[in-house]
């Protein structure tokens, strides 16, 4: 039945919008696949200011967000394109696969937005990540422990120190039952500053989780 439908609405490229032969694994043409700028599979530092506390455990990031990458993140998260998901999604999942000295993980939670933020928006680029990332891992998704308590600006117009401030204990973990003693991977879009990745972490050590790790599609940093 998915052959059929892709013959009459063949899938186009996520980065490109080329039209793609029926059956491509992540719809993304061979040609964007071989444009991204990739980071090596292992395990980043978060790498915060000096004097910022570092509550996360570990980055993984696919790639450097510039080119076609940093378009389709753009649409993805401003211009409605949540079907995105499914090709940042499978991406992320190879890149955590591919990973080899990672510990196994309990569950995935994916980064939240404030209920206002994501009424406007109308979807939660992460959380559509997350949810296609935990059926390819087959690792459970918790899309509720994590939630965004409070409406802060947005961090796209803030200046570098302005954000690293601006989300102080805005998240709060809701769950701690199961959260104590886990193993969680914490699914976003991109890091800049790592501040959200980082209160993010904060949130759910202070529940009681044993590592975090970050996975990511694309960071503006150098590494």
């Amino acid at each position: 039945m998915i052959e059929f439908i892709e013959y009459i609405f063949p899938p186009r490229c996520a980065l490109c919008n080329t039209i793609l032969k029926a059956g491509v694994p992540i719809y993304i043409c061979e040609k964007c696949v071989g444009e991204i700028d990739y980071y090596e599979n292992s395990v980043l530092s978060l790498n915060l200011p000096l004097g910022i506390q570092n509550y996360c455990d570990g980055l993984l990031c696919v790639g450097r967000y510039s080119g076609s990458l940093k378009e389709t993140l753009r649409r993805f998260k401003f211009s409605n394109k949540s079907s995105y998901y499914r090709a940042l999604g499978k991406l992320l999942a190879l890149k955590i696969q591919n990973t080899k000295q990672l510990d196994s993980f309990d569950v995935i939670v994916p980064v939240p937005l404030h209920k206002s933020r994501q009424k406007h928006r109308g979807y939660n680029q992460a959380e559509l990540m997350a949810e296609q990332i935990a059926k390819i891992l087959k690792i459970p998704c918790e899309k509720n422990l994590l939630i965004k308590s409070v409406a802060t600006n947005s961090q796209s117009m803030l200046k570098r120190t302005e954000r690293l401030l601006n989300l102080e204990d805005a998240f709060m973990a809701v769950n701690d039952g199961l959260i104590a003693d886990k193993n969680i991977l914490l699914i976003d879009d991109i890091v800049t500053t790592g501040s959200t990745v980082n209160q993010c972490c904060k949130a759910l050590k202070q529940a009681g989780a044993e590592k975090v790790i970050a996975g990511v599609i694309a960071t503006t940093r150098n590494y």
